[in-house]
């Protein structure tokens, strides 16, 4: 997961944490205020009913008038209130009901029907939820009597169906939820933008390290973004003029200390082939020391070449590998002949690869250096280009010589080491599978050994692309 990932992640659990600790205590309220609503409106919508018709109420009780009049108000009050309204006279008897389902006359006062006990015979106002039988749903219900001179001669009951309230509750949640969503989007798009202005120039570094890992000694860092990144890219820009001044320093020592070692050691050598002139045993001597100088200007080579492979800049290009293979078997050819050694080219497909042409030549001379030298006459030795198992280009050298020692194959690459076989074949200075090795990674390579007899060395590459 990116860190701008991660980053919006911790603000979203912490947007979301903030809305539901915001958000539940009101949904917990809600039912409750909007029955509270309800009862409040109805009790003094109800109250002003029974005010205003208390005097057609009684009037109609003595004189069995007003019927049409208060069936005209109770509508009108339901249609306030958007609530059914029923109107009973002092006996429980129906009067009016805006909803038409009870019928003039009908008895309401009955046990099943308590409300109406409350507001006929104990003269108060009585809320409460009960379920209707006969309208099959529950109610909420509120009952208030009708007061005329002191005393009771009728009431009027209001009642609201709980699932239209519940309906108002939950497009009350809805809302609440919608505000919710839109305030957590709204953040996560605030916390997007903060964390992309934070990942950039972090992103922007890596970009600066990576540049720098694969050899671009130029490669730097904005110093941008908040305080604490931007120091650390100041920091990593001093870090790589340091690093680079020290590798051109290391390179130009070695580069420069091979090369003043060269001349001493051409001097030398003409002095020695002039002593070998004289019979004697001057002769033999001169012949030992020749050798050494050999050995030793071998070594300053190798030292030169190894500088060279593990030089950071690079310039590369696309290389049939199949070519390189055909090159080096060309350039070796007369060399592996005259030690009695076959050295051929593998047939095989033209796979491409990106890298320096000079530092393929040189992986190869190596390889195939090391296997003349090591091989015994009669060996066969050969060199080609190919694809691994998952397809990716590969240079290989494989000989018949005698390979090397399990113990031996961990540190084939080291610099310096000579396995017990490289000692017995004569002298040598152990870098030659350490340069190829140095010249594989500067392409993002990688060197193998491949088990069987003898020994098969496989320079592995990611690619054909440059970069």
């Amino acid at each position: 997961m990116t860190l701008r990932a991660r980053l919006v992640l911790s603000a979203a659990y912490l947007l979301v944490a903030v809305v539901v600790a915001l958000e539940v205590p009101l949904w917990l309220n809600i039912e409750r205020r909007a029955t509270a609503e309800f009862e409040s409106g109805v009790l003094g919508n109800a109250a002003i009913l029974a005010s205003r018709i208390s005097n057609l109420v009684a009037e109609r009780s003595a004189r069995s008038a007003n019927g049409p009049e208060l069936t005209r108000v109770v509508a009108a009050t339901a249609r306030t209130l958007r609530a059914r309204v029923l109107l009973t006279d002092g006996t429980g008897d129906v009067i009016a009901d805006s909803s038409g389902i009870a019928a003039p006359g009908a008895r309401y006062a009955t046990p099943q029907r308590p409300e109406f006990t409350a507001g006929l015979f104990e003269g108060r106002i009585d809320v409460r939820r009960r379920f209707s039988e006969e309208l099959e749903q529950e109610l909420l219900l509120v009952t208030i009597p009708v007061l005329h001179r002191g005393g009771v001669v009728g009431s009027v009951r209001v009642s609201e169906s709980m699932a239209s309230i519940k309906a108002r509750v939950r497009r009350s949640w809805l809302g609440l939820g919608a505000i919710g969503a839109g305030a957590v989007a709204l953040g996560l798009a605030l916390a997007w933008f903060l964390a992309g202005s934070l990942v950039r120039p972090v992103r922007a570094l890596g970009d600066a390290a990576v540049r720098l890992g694969e050899g671009d000694l130029n490669a730097r860092a904005v110093p941008e973004g908040p305080a604490e990144i931007a120091t650390l890219a100041r920091t990593f820009n001093r870090m790589a003029e340091v690093l680079s001044a020290n590798l051109a320093a290391q390179s130009d020592f070695l580069a420069n200390a091979s090369h003043q070692l060269r001349t001493p050691l051409t001097g030398l050598r003409l002095r020695l082939e002039t002593i070998k002139t004289f019979p004697g045993p001057a002769e033999e001597q001169a012949a030992k020391a020749e050798g050494e100088v050999d050995r030793l200007t071998r070594l300053v080579d190798g030292l030169l070449k190894l500088t060279r492979a593990s030089s950071l800049e690079t310039t590369g290009a696309t290389v049939d590998l199949d070519e390189a293979a055909r090159a080096a078997v060309e350039r070796w050819d007369e060399t592996a002949a005259a030690s009695g050694v076959e050295l051929r080219l593998q047939a095989g497909s033209h796979v491409l690869a990106w890298a320096d042409p000079a530092d393929l030549g040189d992986a190869l001379d190596n390889l195939i250096d090391n296997a003349i030298r090591y091989c015994p006459p009669g060996s066969q030795i050969v060199a080609g280009a190919g694809a691994d198992d998952d397809g990716h280009p590969k240079l290989s050298v494989a000989d018949t010589g005698p390979g090397l020692p399990p113990e031996d194959r961990p540190r084939a690459f080291e610099r310096f080491y000579r396995g017990a076989n490289g000692r017995r074949a004569g002298p040598g200075t152990g870098l030659g599978l350490a340069i190829v090795a140095e010249l594989a990674r500067r392409w993002g390579g990688e060197v193998r050994l491949a088990e069987g007899a003898g020994m098969r060395v496989e320079i592995v590459f990611p690619s054909a692309t440059g970069t």
